[in-house]
């Protein structure tokens, strides 16, 4: 049978500053442009992650342009789903803040005599599952997002829920990291493969993991990786200048430590090294190309034409 496929990566924070030219080490991007289905920004299309390292704020208008780009390709797939005039979830549905915001007019409002109805965000129900007009039959929607943009596709999923079912999500190490959205729940999607950092790399940790708790997932494969939160992306650093302040050393062979006789330089993580006797920047090397390796085989197990 011949499918429809709609095609959409999102990559982690400041992918701008650290992707090469090429994309080589992006593995979303690697995986857009592999997929064999359709032309890039046709049917497939990769985003950049957002810029703003702290908050993340500007992930929300890739989101929507994401969910822009989706619905409108189904649009012209589907002409019928125009005129039936089914649309996406919106934003207020997924965003805490903007539903803390309509919460708190709504009480002033009503402190001050006035009657007002306060909206309430669209929950996904077995219902609205049911009586989605599209299938994965007729076309098979594919996320994949690294870090904050593995937040991103899981939102998306939920946002797609009148609409279609998602048929792949493929996330490298979802991370938390934006205070106004939710994404922990992963709902209206059909296969889930999720690479996550090893925590004995000991590498970003105090991000929180995203997108484990999985709604009526048929299926999901969830595997932790020996390679750093960027390294599971198919980015990490192996060398010490590159390392800012707050930067990720996880993947460095040795770091300068600090003793009383002065700076030496030691073995970063040695007991991952003595376990496998190798060197952080290459137990890192393979942990990232077997991250990536893993997304990409759970994709072509559900029969997605990606190289």
């Amino acid at each position: 049978m011949n499918y429809k496929y709609i095609v959409v990566g999102i990559d982690g924070t400041g992918s701008r500053e650290w992707m090469y030219k090429d994309g080589s080490n992006s593995g979303t991007y690697k995986f857009i442009r592999d997929v064999h289905y359709g032309a890039m920004d046709i049917d497939r299309r990769w985003f950049h992650g957002p810029s703003n390292t702290i908050t993340g704020s500007d992930n929300e208008p890739i989101l929507l342009e994401a969910l822009d780009f989706i619905y409108q390709r189904i649009s012209t797939l589907f002409p019928s789903i125009r005129t039936r005039s089914i649309k996406p979830l919106e934003m207020f549905d997924v965003n805490s803040c903007m539903q803390d915001r309509e919460r708190t007019t709504q009480q002033m409002m009503e402190n001050q005599g006035y009657d007002v109805k306060t909206r309430v965000p669209v929950m996904v129900t077995q219902q609205m599952l049911k009586t989605q007009p599209l299938t994965t039959d007729d076309v098979r929607v594919v996320l994949i997002g690294h870090s904050r943009g593995g937040l991103a596709t899981t939102v998306i999923a939920r946002m797609l829920s009148p609409l279609v079912r998602v048929y792949f999500m493929g996330l490298y190490d979802s991370v938390d990291r934006q205070n106004c959205i939710d994404g922990m729940n992963v709902e209206n999607v059909r296969y889930v493969a999720h690479a996550r950092r090893h925590p004995d790399v000991k590498s970003r940790t105090y991000f929180k993991n995203t997108s484990l708790k999985y709604i009526d997932v048929e299926q999901k494969e969830e595997r932790f990786f020996h390679t750093s939160h960027g390294g599971i992306g198919g980015s990490y650093i192996t060398d010490p200048r590159e390392v800012s302040t707050f930067g990720d050393s996880a993947c460095l062979a040795t770091i300068t430590t600090q003793t009383r006789a002065g700076k030496i330089e030691a073995i970063n993580n040695p007991a991952l090294v003595s376990k496998f006797g190798k060197k952080m920047d290459q137990i890192c090397a393979e942990g990232s190309q077997e991250a990536d390796q893993f997304i990409r085989a759970q994709a072509a197990k559900y029969g997605i034409p990606i190289s």
